[in-house]
């Protein structure tokens, strides 16, 4: 089979993972290879980073206990070397273990990603985002990469005195846009209503990241952190040069346990759930007792599969029928022949199977 016949039956998915690590290498970022378990303790301190907290455990021959790995970023993060002025670029194709779906039953999940880590500046922060709306492109032309600021909503998080159940009831009511009851919990805790209005006029914000800062200035946030301003204002400069089209949405959250600054989800049509995760996630470092900072996201291929039509796979280009009068040296002749030519061949005695091509060399007029 010739290069150009071997990509076009390449399933879609491994396609897709074959431009996805071209596009990464294409910006120094270098594989990273992982076994399929690590020690379980590793995951036992982390399980609210992961998706799910449910883990699959075996133990190992000298007693140690052993988890499939549910998660990336956790081995990436643990291995990692820092050293001043240096950054590492990794990107990695790994199956993960965890339960999805509805029947929340565990799963072989492709996940494939980036992470950048070590003495980051803005250009590596955009540089990360920008992969991953690029990433998104090579998925889909109809996509979109909703970003946001973790700085933004500490900054008013200061502000909002209560409990951690009254700040995760905040989160929800920010990540589902529930204005009405986003209003009665400010009624119920006695908070600013001018905060409100202040969350109200940035849930209705809706900006590429180039135009962020004026906006921002616009609303007149005074509790705003000028560091996060600045940020984002270097941000917004590199966003403009490179004609993203990120939109900026409020009510994207990731974990504010482990990211703290960027942040981001990619969306595409058709799907209802994200299929892109990512940001900058020092708070998780500094949990893992390491120096540095850290951005990255993950590709989730188990979502994106409902994407890609299912095909028949062919056995072969070419369907060589031969009988039992056939003359095997001309069986091999006529495989040497039609190989000669690029093709793949299967030579059988009955006509079995998926092929682009039938040859038939038959003798027996009743075969």
């Amino acid at each position: 089979m010739t290069t150009e016949s071997a990509n076009l039956y390449l399933k879609e998915g491994e396609k897709l993972l074959y431009s996805l690590r071209g596009l990464y290498k294409r910006y120094g970022y270098r594989p990273y290879r992982m076994s399929k378990f690590e020690k379980y303790e590793l995951y036992a301190g982390n399980k609210d980073f992961l998706v799910s907290d449910r883990v699959i455990t075996f133990t190992d021959t000298n007693g140690e206990l052993l988890a499939l790995k549910p998660d990336v970023t956790l081995s990436i993060v643990k291995n990692a070397s820092f050293r001043e002025g240096r950054k590492q670029k990794l990107y990695y194709q790994e199956n993960v273990y965890r339960p999805t779906g509805s029947s929340r039953q565990f799963h072989e999940i492709m996940q494939c990603g980036l992470e950048c880590i070590g003495d980051l500046d803005s250009y590596d922060l955009f540089e990360v985002m920008q992969l991953a709306e690029m990433s998104l492109r090579t998925v889909s032309a109809d996509s979109v990469l909703s970003f946001s600021h973790l700085g933004i909503l500490r900054s008013l998080l200061l502000l909002l005195p209560g409990d951690e159940r009254s700040q995760s009831e905040l989160l929800h009511l920010l990540a589902t846009r529930n204005e009405h009851e986003l209003s009665a919990l400010f009624a119920g805790r006695g908070w600013r209503s001018e905060l409100l209005d202040d969350i109200k006029s940035l849930l209705s914000l809706s900006c590429g990241i180039s135009q962020l800062p004026a906006k921002l200035l616009q609303l007149q946030l005074a509790w705003l952190s000028p560091a996060v301003f600045d940020e984002l204002s270097e941000l917004s400069l590199l966003a403009e040069a490179a004609e993203s089209d990120a939109r900026f949405d409020f009510s994207v959250i990731n974990d504010i346990h482990y990211y703290n600054g960027i942040i981001f989800q990619g969306f595409i049509r058709g799907i209802s759930e994200k299929v892109l995760s990512g940001g900058r996630y020092d708070r998780l470092l500094e949990r893992m007792n390491r120096k540095g900072a850290a951005a990255g996201f993950a590709v989730y291929f188990g979502i994106l599969e409902q994407l890609f039509p299912v095909r028949a796979v062919l056995d072969a280009d070419v369907l060589l029928l031969y009988d039992r009068e056939t003359p095997l040296t001309e069986v091999q002749s006529a495989v040497k022949r039609l190989q000669a030519e690029g093709k793949s061949v299967s030579a059988q005695r009955c006509a079995e199977g998926s092929y682009r091509e039938t040859v038939d060399i038959r003798r027996s007029p009743n075969a």
